[in-house]
C-alpha cells in the first residue's frame, strides 16, 4: 500500500503539469484573437503617431537619411527616441504605406531632382547617390511607383522640365 503513494503523487503532479500547460495554451489563443480583432487591440493615439510622423519627415527632409542604403526602422526608431512598433504605425496610419515604400518615395524625389540638375548621370551613381541597394532595386522600385521603366522615367522627367 504505501508503495503506491509515491505514484498516486506522480500522476496528480502529471495531471497538475497537463492542466496547467492546457491552461496556458488556451490564454495564447485568446490573446492571438485579442492581437487580431482591431476592436479589442490596443490603438496608438492619432496624435502621437502625427507627432512621429512630423519627426520623420523632418528628419528625412533636414538629413536626408534615406541615401543611406543600410537605413533601417530600428535606426529611424532610435533617433526618434521611439520604438520600431511606433515608427511603423506611424507610417501605416499617416501616410497608408509600409516603411520601405516611404523611404522608396523619398528616394525617388531625390533621384529626379539629381536628373533634372545633372541629366548625363549614370544608374551606378544614382543609385549611390540616392541610397538604393542596387540598380536591380532602383529600377523595380522606378516601376513599381511610376509604372515606367527607368530610362522612360527619366525621359519623363525631362519632358515636363521642358515645359
Amino acid at each position: 500500500m504505501l508503495h503506491l503513494i509515491p505514484l498516486t503523487l506522480f500522476t496528480v503532479l502529471l495531471l497538475a503539469i497537463f492542466l496547467f500547460l492546457l491552461h496556458m495554451r488556451q490564454k495564447r489563443k485568446e490573446l492571438k484573437i485579442i492581437d487580431k480583432d482591431p476592436d479589442i487591440s490596443p490603438r496608438y493615439h492619432p496624435e502621437q503617431l502625427r507627432k512621429i510622423a512630423n519627426q520623420l519627415d523632418r528628419i528625412f527632409a533636414d538629413h536626408k537619411i534615406y541615401t543611406n542604403s543600410d537605413l533601417t526602422i530600428c535606426d529611424l526608431a532610435s533617433k526618434l527616441g521611439t520604438n520600431r512598433t511606433y515608427v511603423s504605425s506611424s507610417i501605416n496610419v499617416c501616410y497608408n504605406q509600409n516603411f520601405n515604400s516611404y523611404v522608396n518615395q523619398f528616394r525617388l524625389d531625390e533621384m529626379k531632382d539629381i536628373i533634372l540638375n545633372d541629366n548625363d548621370v549614370t544608374n551606378k551613381e544614382l543609385v549611390s547617390m540616392c541610397g538604393f541597394g542596387s540598380i536591380d532595386t532602383m529600377k523595380r522600385v522606378v516601376k513599381q511607383k511610376t509604372g515606367l521603366s527607368l530610362n522612360d522615367w527619366k525621359e519623363q522627367i525631362l519632358r515636363e522640365d521642358k515645359l
